[in-house]
């Protein structure tokens, strides 16, 4: 059962308007596949800002203090030692691997949360197998249509794609 309805523009100009008509008719649920990032593309969307950064900070800040509570406490509380007349709980010899385990754990959260957050996961979708639909590699732009969307209705939608200057108008074909 196919999900979304599927137009071919071929320059960013007329995928943007077309956005914005679409806007205006009511559909909220659309998704752009390009062959190059477009921030006009993005500003139509109306796509919000990631909150990606903030996860990429929060987990960084988390494991730099779990680096730093892990070392004071099996340094400092659990097998104290003095060594050459420093106290156990010597703060400057935590740093560099606190330091090193916010960046790592940060490049982490940012690698994976990139991969959740655009979508990459996903090793097939049904609109990779329309046809002509390799053109997004290209130079062709491609707008999708959520059929969930609230304002949804084929005849007009395609109606509205086509006189917003769509190529061709296609329902993605389910992979087995």
């Amino acid at each position: 059962m196919p999900d979304r309805l599927l137009a071919e523009y071929n320059d960013e100009d007329a995928i943007v308007a077309a956005i914005h008509r679409l806007h205006r008719e009511g559909y909220r649920r659309l998704e752009a596949y390009i062959p190059f990032p477009s921030h006009a593309i993005e500003a139509a969307l109306g796509e919000p800002p990631s909150r990606l950064p903030y996860v990429i900070f929060a987990v960084g800040i988390a494991a730099a203090a779990g680096a730093y509570g892990l070392q004071w406490l099996l340094v400092a509380h659990l097998y104290p030692l003095i060594v050459g007349g420093r106290p156990p709980h010597f703060p400057l010899a935590f740093l560099i691997i606190t330091f090193e385990m916010g960046v790592l754990f940060s490049a982490l959260a940012a690698f994976f949360g990139t991969l959740a957050a655009g979508k990459l996961v996903r090793l097939v979708d049904d609109v990779q197998g329309t046809p002509g639909f390799e053109s997004v590699t290209r130079d062709c732009f491609w707008l999708e249509i959520s059929m969930r969307d609230p304002a949804y209705d084929e005849d007009a939608a395609r109606r509205l794609l086509v006189d917003c200057g769509a190529v061709h108008v296609t329902i993605p074909e389910a992979t087995p």
